[in-house]
């Protein structure tokens, strides 16, 4: 019993850093390294007890034909990514992100509200609110919410 203790607790403590640090490695590899989208949002800021304050995202540019797991990307002549259609097998030929669900961007809990009133003050005519998220095989991270490419993180504090 005592020789198994050892090598028994070694591969507990592998397992226990390995999963989380695979997956802090994976979330900055896409992060890092995949290709970067833009989508048009328009956010609000609600309040859940227990999430917190976050900012919700309502996407003009997800109607999209199709149904399935796997959405489509392709960018329009400005630059900005809509999603092409939905399908229910993995592309083999197209960039492409799984489950994607980009409706939550969390934040500081005291900039949330103030995104909000930043997104009613702003001209929909001119100014362009947008996430930028970055895809990697299939994989996808928000890397930040921007107004005129400038994190709004930096316009609200």
């Amino acid at each position: 019993m005592k020789k198994f203790f050892l090598p028994a607790c070694v591969l507990y403590l592998v397992i226990l850093l390995g999963v989380p640090g695979f997956l802090v490695f994976n979330h900055y590899n896409i992060l890092t390294t995949g290709e970067l989208y833009k989508f048009k949002v328009q956010p609000y800021d609600p309040y859940d007890p227990f999430r917190g304050r976050y900012v919700a995202i309502r996407q003009p540019s997800f109607n999209a034909p199709g149904s399935g797991p796997y959405a489509l990307l392709e960018k329009d002549a400005e630059g900005f990514a809509r999603i092409a259609a939905w399908q229910e097998t993995k592309p083999n030929d197209r960039v492409y992100a799984k489950n994607f669900d980009i409706s939550r961007y969390y934040m500081n809990e005291k900039l949330a509200p103030k995104v909000e009133t930043l997104q009613w003050e702003i001209d929909t005519e001119t100014d362009q609110m947008y996430v930028q998220v970055a895809v990697k095989n299939g994989g996808y991270v928000i890397k930040g919410l921007y107004l005129n490419g400038t994190p709004v993180e930096e316009l609200v504090e």
